[in-house]
């Protein structure tokens, strides 16, 4: 089950977005059991990224992965702020850095870091793989 909770930020299509996921997971071996992206205020999310994380800084998402062997269960928290702010500064459509932002939980949920320069590098790579398989206006 995947779910997105918002207050009508989302312009894509919530069972569009729920097939390409299915289809992005099952591309790499792993199953959807349960999945929840919240987008919240960039305040609520440092919120979180302080409790949780214990971090000091603001970032666009955060992760929180329950997945057992090749199940997925998780939670992503994105801030719409941050969202909408990515997609001007790299000059694409919101509807781009949403599914960006998507498939960069999902890719976390399959064990992929983003710590390292090498790590950032791949992970921006397979978002790109990501969001080809979902036809959008770019």
């Amino acid at each position: 089950m995947i779910q997105f909770f918002h207050n009508d930020f989302l312009t894509l299509d919530n069972k569009q977005l729920s097939e390409w996921l299915v289809k992005v997971a099952n591309k790499e071996g792993f199953v959807i059991q349960k999945l929840h992206y919240n987008f919240v205020d960039a305040f609520k999310l440092y919120e979180l990224n302080q409790k949780y994380l214990n971090h000091d800084n603001d970032t666009d998402i955060l992760t929180f992965d329950y997945s057992v062997d090749n199940e997925i269960s998780a939670e992503a928290f994105i801030s719409h702020d941050a969202l909408e702010q990515n997609a001007k500064i790299n000059k694409q459509s919101v509807e781009k850095e949403t599914l960006r932002l998507l498939s960069h939980a999902l890719l976390h949920c399959f064990g992929h870091p983003d710590k390292s320069p090498d790590e950032k590098l791949f992970m921006r790579l397979k978002e790109e793989e990501c969001i080809a398989m979902f036809h959008v206006k770019q």
